[in-house]
């Protein structure tokens, strides 16, 4: 059996944020994924941020980044609670990685 994610009864939400391209439902298939991995989880994120950039498109190539965001938390949320654990789990162990701009020179 396949589970696919079906978020979005806040897509609703979103209709204003995208009106051109709101569709009722975004599906994102995880059933295959182990997301207690990292690997499982980053593949997640791939699928979603994918699916999530078509909803959310503007016009002929603008993307809208909040409705982006919503979307993919929305996918999260609507995963079943002990998909919901791993994946946590995962992200909370996940390195934090961040940029830091170099100084400005005196």
């Amino acid at each position: 059996m396949i589970k696919t994610l079906l978020p979005l009864a806040a897509l609703a939400l979103l209709a204003t944020a995208a009106p051109a391209a709101a569709q009722d439902t975004v599906r994102v298939p995880f059933g295959d994924l182990d997301l207690s991995t990292s690997a499982g989880a980053a593949a997640f994120d791939a699928r979603v941020a994918s699916e999530a950039r078509d909803a959310c498109v503007r016009g002929s190539r603008l993307v809208d980044s909040v409705c982006v965001r919503r979307v993919t938390r929305e996918a999260v949320r609507q995963l079943p609670q002990s998909r919901q654990d791993d994946y946590a789990r995962v992200r909370r162990s996940a390195p934090i990685t961040a940029m830091v701009a170099p100084a400005w020179p005196a």
